[in-house]
């Protein structure tokens, strides 16, 4: 993607370029990486971590761009958050991390990737719920078990 095309992109999401600021913030702390990644948009994502994008940062929820890609069931997108340095375990306003939130809603491959990428599967929510118990399918369910038994022998 070049710049003239990602220039259109952010206007048509509603940031401002040029110049092209990866990571400007709009309405609920948003920046042009979680736009991208809540549809799955692999090219713009790739763009905006090519430009300099900022996969750490985090939204008015204390959600990130990686958790957007979980949510588009997006794991290209995903991947090259992760690859990018954007951070695993981050909890958002309910405590919730982005393994908490794919192993609730059933991601199985989601699940398997954060795993295999060093996710922390004891961290919990603010009701002290984890991923383990808040499994939505067998499939996550054998993951993370097989997780805490590799943890604690």
């Amino acid at each position: 993607m070049n710049d003239a095309q990602l220039i259109t992109w952010l206007n048509a999401a509603g940031f401002t370029a040029p110049p092209i600021q990866p990571d400007e913030r709009i309405a609920h702390a948003t920046t042009p990486l979680m736009h991208a990644a809540r549809p799955g948009n692999l090219e713009v994502v790739q763009a905006l971590l090519t430009r300099g994008a900022n996969p750490s940062l985090l939204n008015a929820d204390g959600n990130g761009a990686l958790w957007f890609a979980c949510y588009a069931d997006s794991e290209p997108c995903a991947q090259a958050l992760i690859a990018a340095g954007a951070p695993l375990d981050t909890q958002n306003v309910n405590g919730a991390t982005t393994l908490i939130y794919c192993a609730s809603a059933g991601k199985t491959p989601l699940v398997q990737l954060l795993l295999a990428a060093g996710a922390n599967d004891s961290l919990a929510t603010l009701d002290d719920f984890t991923a383990l118990g808040l499994a939505a399918n067998p499939e996550c369910l054998r993951l993370l078990k097989a997780a805490r038994k590799a943890r604690h022998g």
